[in-house]
């Protein structure tokens, strides 16, 4: 049983709405903690405490700065028009942190700071008025809410890490129940056939992704689902901060690249809103060590349209527009992908980079190609109505590892050297260009 103290029954009363209890951690509660800080459950550090299970929250000196933790709510907390929250908190030394609130349908993050005298339990009241950290005041119901451990009132900014260890139980709003989010019906648009060696994908059904890709990786704080759309796979995220998709163990040489393509649909209104493109560059596997951006906006080129047209929005942005976000425009070994918004719920699909004016017209039907076996060991047969000039193999990276000078209907390319996986044969028939993808067991 929590104990629940006359000064929140008072502060609640005082303020004049009704709160409850949103999470008081005896039946969990805790996310991933982010930017290698630590978290747990543990009994009342307090002698003598009877508040049951607590969530201990321990700060990394060697962590980043915006290191925190995710916390589930039993609820949606309802900040439309009453901002405020309370928080109970348990320290022996002073310290400030920085709540804040993500996951809003449609509603902006907030993030706000609380500061602790360092006596032990305390109450906390957070007002989500203050739109600290690039957010902006709370508007909405949220089903999110996270702490980040150090945070410095005098600039307002990030504090220096430390090795602070505090408490935190009943956190208490109004409750709402969940707001269910519009999703799209239509289909996102079909990409164009590029040829296996001018389009590498991170996510999309028309063409083979890039291996070891994670999208929603431990650093970040964006929530992603797998979903379908009119029977395409999409990206649900629900952004709370920043999604991280992660490839830095096959780093990708976009230098030969001028295009990032990716397809978005949200519900959110899209008024004085943004997506933020962020390819981080990891030169000689040493970590990023420069980075490029684009900031899609009301009146960028491309833009975000205003209104909200209620489709997918397609966005082709060139990639000599992004612009430095760290040492250098390199793009040589790019291994990360961030995206960043105050849209709250987007989907996406169709992430890709290509090289413009490389779309061919793949039509296998219309040429008479044919291959098999699929999936196939050794060898791959394939045929054509008419003469097959030559025939060359891609990896999903789009490197080019065979070529074969056929000058026949048929041939069977001897692929058994090949390690397993998925590759596009691209061939040649008279003057047009095909493509076809085979998987090597």
């Amino acid at each position: 049983m929590k104990k629940i103290t006359l000064l929140v029954a008072l502060l609640i009363s005082s303020i004049g709405f009704s709160q409850e209890v949103l999470q008081d951690f005896e039946n969990g509660g805790l996310g991933d903690p982010f930017g290698d800080a630590a978290a747990s459950l543990v009994a009342d550090p307090e002698t003598g405490g009877s508040r049951g299970t607590v969530a201990m929250l321990s700060s990394n000196p060697n962590g980043t700065v915006w290191q925190g933790i995710n916390i589930s709510l039993t609820k949606n907390v309802d900040l439309t028009s009453e901002l405020t929250m309370t928080m109970d908190v348990y320290s022996t030394v002073a310290i400030t942190i920085a709540p804040k609130v993500v996951n809003g349908s449609g509603a902006p993050d907030s993030t706000t700071s609380v500061s602790h005298t360092g006596s032990g339990w305390e109450t906390l009241t957070m007002t989500f008025d203050q739109g600290l950290d690039a957010t902006g005041p709370a508007n909405g119901k949220y089903s999110g809410f996270v702490i980040y451990y150090n945070w410095n009132s005098g600039t307002n900014g990030f504090g220096a890490q430390d090795s602070r260890v505090f408490y935190v139980d009943n956190i208490s709003g109004i409750g709402a129940d969940p707001v269910v989010s519009a999703a799209p019906t239509d289909a996102p648009p079909t990409p164009p056939s590029y040829d296996a060696e001018n389009v590498i994908s991170l996510f999309s059904d028309a063409y083979a992704d890039v291996s070891n890709i994670t999208w929603g990786t431990s650093w970040d704080t964006a929530d992603i689902d797998d979903e379908v759309a009119a029977g395409n796979n999409v990206k649900k995220v629900n952004i709370s901060g920043f999604l991280g998709v992660d490839f830095s163990s096959t780093p990708l040489n976009l230098n030969d690249f001028t295009h990032f393509h990716i397809d978005v649909w949200t519900e959110a209104e899209t008024l004085d809103k943004s997506l933020n493109h962020k390819l981080s560059n990891h030169a000689a596997g040493a970590g990023e060590t420069s980075a490029i951006e684009f900031t899609t906006t009301n009146v960028s080129t491309p833009a975000l349209p205003d209104p909200n047209p209620g489709t997918w929005i397609s966005y082709d942005i060139p990639l000599a527009s992004f612009t430095i976000a760290g040492a250098s425009l390199d793009r040589e070994a790019i291994a990360q992908y961030l995206l960043t918004s105050n849209l709250g719920i987007v989907y996406i699909d169709n992430v890709y980079f290509y090289k413009e004016g490389t779309a061919s017209v793949a039509n296998n039907e219309l040429l008479g190609f044919s291959m098999y076996p699929n999936p196939t060991k050794n060898l791959l047969n394939i045929s054509a109505k008419e003469t097959i000039q030559k025939a060359d193999i891609f990896n999903v990276l789009g490197k080019k590892v065979m070529s074969v000078n056929v000058n026949d209907t048929q041939a069977s390319v001897d692929v058994s050297n090949l390690s397993s996986g998925i590759y596009l044969i691209k061939y040649n028939v008279n003057d047009a260009v095909g493509t076809a993808k085979f998987v090597k067991e």
